[in-house]
Parts: structure tokens; C-alpha cells; sequence
């Protein structure tokens, strides 16, 4: 229904004489997008966050697409796309995915380093981590030189996406660093974002327990769509839509607008 409408409106816009962009008068194109799944303790999936479901509704619109959004973990969404069967949401630049070609990108990750608030620890290098378990989700990158020098500088702890067990596990001292991947620019707005989860999954840190998220991040990664060069021609609409959204500053807008309360 929302792909008719937006066909609608453009047709009444033009009978108008309003100004419609190239991207609007496409016709709309249907494309699976494979978006990387979180998962609360329980297992279950949890609903893409607010500020990435606008951010998808903007592009769509722009580039004139319909998405059908298929969640899988990370492992399971990169055969999938290698596969030519849909487009990859949220790649990094830094991995080799030299048989995909990417977008341009459409947000900057900043990979920060949560740890408990009894063991903040200076942070100017991955030196830093010599000896520490380290956790991160299961199949993830993060970055060149750290993926070069895990389980050998310091031990990697692998884990599901549920964000709110991964916390529990560096609480109970099986991680000593636990790496959390975010859009946010600074280490107080994802830590807020960390215990609004812990209350909205109902599982508050026991007294005594805290978390830190140090100041500054392991890296700063830009994120793309993906896919097989038979989706290049929707890599092209990615890309102009990103190249307005950029210009105008809505991608900076959507993403940073305050979250609702869960």
C-alpha cells in the first residue's frame, strides 16, 4: 500500500505541475534487504530501532524502491547476498567483500569498548587490549588491524546478538571488553542506550553493577549497502538518494533525532 500511494502522490504531483525529483518518477522497484538480526535473551528478534526504520523509509522513497526486509544473522545475510538473491544493509568498508560491490556510505559506526565500571582502563591503542577477552558478535569485523590480531594480542569471546546477554556476560567477568557497534558520536548517548535496553527487557543490573563505555571508540566505520554486480543498477539509486540525503543533511537528521521511549 505505501509503494501505491507514493506512486499516486507523484502522479497527482505532476498532473499539478509540482516539481517531482528524477528518483520519485522511477517506477518503484521491489528489492529484498538483508538486514543483520538482534535478539533479546530469550531469543527473540527484536524490531529494527527507530532511527534505522526511518532512515530505510527516507532512501526507499528517494531512490524509489520498496524494500522487503529479510533479518538474519550476519554470516546467514552475507551467503545470502553472494548469492545475488537480495542486498546487504549495513556492510563495512574495512571488510573484503571484494566479490560485492558497495554503495556509497550511508552512516559512520563508531565501535565502541564497553567494560565494567570496576575496570576502565586508558584506551589510545589496540595495544591496550593486550591479554583481555574481548567480546563481539559472532562473525562481525572490526576493522583490519583488530581482526589481524585476535585470539593472539588479546582473546575473542564470541557471542548471538542479544545485546542485553552480551552485557550480563561481561558483568559476570567472562568478557573483559565488550565491543558494541553504534551511530552515536559519544560514549554517554550509547550508554544511555544500553540501560534504556537493560529496562525495556526487563533485566536491570543487580546493586553494586555498573558499566563504563570508554571515551573514545575502537574505530570509526562507514557502513554501505551491498550486493552482486546484478544489483548494480540498484546501487545506482542507493547512490543518488544517499548523494541528496548527504546534501540536504537529512541522513544526519533522521539518525540523530531522540528515540522513543520503549
Amino acid at each position: 500500500m505505501n509503494g501505491q500511494r507514493r506512486t499516486l502522490l507523484c502522479g497527482l504531483a505532476l498532473l499539478a505541475g509540482m516539481p517531482v525529483s528524477h528518483a520519485q518518477i522511477q517506477p518503484l522497484l521491489k528489492m529484498v534487504l538483508y538486514v543483520r538480526e538482534n535478539r533479546n535473551e530469550a531469543g527473540q528478534m527484536l524490531p529494527l530501532r527507530d532511527e534505522v526504520r526511518r532512515l530505510l523509509d527516507l532512501i526507499e522513497q528517494r531512490a524509489g524502491l520498496q524494500f522487503e526486509i529479510e533479518r538474519y544473522p550476519y554470516p546467514r545475510l552475507l551467503e545470502k547476498t553472494r548469492n545475488h538473491e537480495g542486498i546487504a544493509f549495513g556492510l563495512s568498508m574495512n571488510r573484503n567483500l571484494s566479490e560485492l560491490i558497495l554503495s556509497d556510505p550511508f552512516m559512520s559506526n563508531q565501535v565502541w569498548m564497553v567494560v565494567r565500571s570496576d575496570a576502565v582502563f586508558p584506551f589510545r591503542s589496540i595495544e591496550d587490549l593486550r591479554g583481555k577477552t574481548v567480546g563481539v558478535v559472532r562473525g562481525s569485523s572490526y576493522g583490519d588491524e583488530f581482526d589481524a590480531r585476535r585470539n593472539s594480542l588479546f582473546k575473542i569471546e564470541e557471542d548471538v546478538s542479544s545485546h542485553t546477554a552480551r552485557l550480563r556476560k561481561l558483568m559476570n567477568r567472562r568478557m573483559d571488553v565488550m565491543l558494541f557497534g553504534d551511530f552515536h558520536t559519544r560514549a554517554d548517548e550509547v550508554s544511555l542506550y544500553l540501560h534504556q535496553l537493560l529496562a525495556e527487557e526487563k533485566s536491570p543490573l543487580k546493586p553494586g553493577e555498573n558499566f563504563v563505555v570508554i571515551e573514545r571508540p575502537l574505530l570509526i566505520d562507514e557502513l554501505c549497502f551491498a550486493a552482486t554486480p546484478k544489483h548494480e543498477e540498484i546501487l545506482r539509486r542507493l547512490n543518488l538518494a544517499i548523494g541528496q540525503l548527504r546534501r540536504n543533511g537529512e541522513l544526519q537528521r533522521v539518525l540523530l533525532s531522540p528515540r522513543k521511549p520503549g
